[in-house]
């Protein structure tokens, strides 16, 4: 036995040896290189059809002439020479003619052929080829009228699964979903019956074919490696059922998986928010009754403080006093947040100087170490707001620059917008600023800063803030980051100008 590879022992028959060379020569001939009978010629199938017809039909007659000029004597060869000059010619012209009308009857079922495969390609599968006789054609027209058929009857199959894939909705129950999939499949397919079942494929025995019965099909229901049910149906006998008919049902089968997880999903999801807004009404109800639950014993707290302070002067009892007030706006922010949330906060619309506010809500924060200043220049332009809700808004945000400015000096700016209607507000500090990631969080209820702690607020005041200021048709904003400034807070409301403008 050689040592040699199956290859180098193919490469030893002269036959094999040379069939690389054969099919590249072939290759050339094909595309132009070489040529047909090596001169060079790129000719259709139809002339070198024509040329080896004309060839088969005069080279037997030419050689015979040749035969006859040789054998006869040669005072007779002139004349027997131009008598088979004259038949060659003659015979010439009829095997041309005759082989140009017999190529152009072979070829034409090919063009015939070759059209339909174009139209196919184009989308046009209703028209099929006719190829008259038995022959291998006429087979090959066979099979693409065969082929052609089966696309367009998997095409509308696929068109209604599409169809039954659109019309579905995540709202609708599992068992909706399995009884109209099973109806689509039956529809789309042509069943006999078709039934969707949520069980473990391997439960349901394969039913096995019997010529002449229903054919039995079926497709797991598969979904992320899991199987989570099974279509089964029937088929008439006569129908047939390749690869390409088993691959679109398994297709729809893994659609109908997705839709029952989806409404799984989405009935789960529906549940959770039913239930957190059940939980969000009885947190409400909570923040409710324990704010006006608080109310009281803090008034009560703060006038007997203030009381025993006017009697008997003592840090401890200013200290409770302070805590007080903390406590006395924590419970009405939280009166407010339920307000806000209820829609029975409504602002009353009063014109205002914002200078004089400002300064109200500083003088009532009672700081004497940090620096104050208001650059007022709104040039005589009063906003329109709730004073008592606007007092709110200063307060908070005052306290907050105080509490995170690190008692740096404290900046009031006020512009009016003509061209807005409004006056802006801006409260500044030199403190580190918002972190970047803090940005698009403060305005959130219960929200502080990462480094924050739950002692350093609720979390409520500038979402409050916020909440109030639209409420009086205006807003709040945290003014993009500048060197050599803090945290600044822009308040925009609704302005009147003065009466000369």
């Amino acid at each position: 036995m050689a040592d040699g590879r199956p290859s180098d022992r193919l490469a030893e028959i002269p036959e094999i040896a040379d069939l690389d060379a054969l099919i590249e020569r072939d290759d050339r001939d094909e595309h132009g290189g070489t040529g047909f009978g090596g001169f060079g010629l790129n000719l259709s199938f139809r002339t070198r059809l024509t040329i080896g017809l004309v060839a088969a039909a005069l080279i037997p007659l030419a050689g015979f002439g040749a035969i006859l000029l040789i054998l006869q004597p040669p005072a007779q060869s002139a004349t027997i020479g131009r008598l088979l000059l004259f038949v060659l010619v003659v015979a010439a012209m009829l095997a041309i003619l005759l082989a140009y009308l017999l190529a152009a009857d072979l070829t034409a079922p090919l063009r015939a052929i070759a059209a339909a495969v174009e139209r196919t390609s184009a989308g046009d599968l209703s028209t099929p080829i006719v190829v008259a006789g038995e022959d291998e054609l006429a087979r090959l027209a066979d099979s693409h009228n065969r082929l052609a058929a089966d696309l367009e009857r998997r095409n509308r199959e696929l068109g209604r699964i599409l169809e039954a894939i659109e019309s579905g909705s995540p709202r609708d129950s599992q068992d909706f979903i399995a009884g109209r999939a099973a109806h689509d499949a039956q529809t789309a397919f042509g069943m006999i019956d078709a039934y969707v079942l949520m069980v473990d494929p391997r439960e349901i025995a394969i039913e096995e074919r019997i010529p002449g019965e229903s054919l039995p099909v079926r497709a797991v229901l598969h979904l992320a490696g899991e199987e989570i049910g099974l279509l089964v149906g029937h088929l008439p006998a006569t129908r047939l059922w390749e690869r390409a008919d088993q691959d679109l049902l398994e297709l729809f089968a893994s659609e109908v998986a997705v839709a029952i997880r989806n409404a799984q999903l989405f009935a789960t999801v529906e549940a959770q928010n039913s239930q957190l807004l059940e939980l969000d009404a009885a947190k409400d109800d909570f923040l409710r009754g324990v704010s006006h639950n608080l109310q009281t014993p803090l008034t009560s707290i703060r006038a007997y403080a203030d009381q025993l302070v006017r009697d008997r002067p003592d840090r401890r009892l200013g200290i409770i006093a302070e805590q007080t007030d903390r406590l006395s706006r924590m419970v009405r922010q939280l009166l407010t947040v339920t307000r806000l949330e209820s829609g029975a906060l409504k602002p009353r619309g009063e014109v205002v100087a914002l200078a004089h506010p400002v300064r109200r809500a500083w003088e009532a924060l009672a700081v004497d170490d940090v620096s104050f200043t208001v650059a007022d220049h709104s040039a005589g332009w009063l906003a329109v707001a709730d004073v008592d809700q606007l007092d709110q808004v200063l307060w908070a945000l005052l306290d907050n620059a105080l509490k995170y400015g690190e008692r740096s000096p404290i900046t009031i700016e006020i512009h009016p917008l003509p061209e807005q209607g409004r006056l802006r507000l801006t409260i500044s500090d030199l403190g580190q600023g918002v972190a970047e990631m803090d940005r698009n969080r403060l305005f959130r209820r219960f929200e502080r800063g990462v480094e924050r702690t739950a002692d350093d607020g609720s979390g409520l005041g500038l979402y409050v803030s916020r909440e109030l200021c639209r409420a009086m048709d205006g807003d709040l904003v945290l003014e993009p980051q500048v060197a050599g400034r803090g945290a600044a807070f822009s308040i925009f409301l609704p302005g009147e100008p003065p009466e000369d403008v």
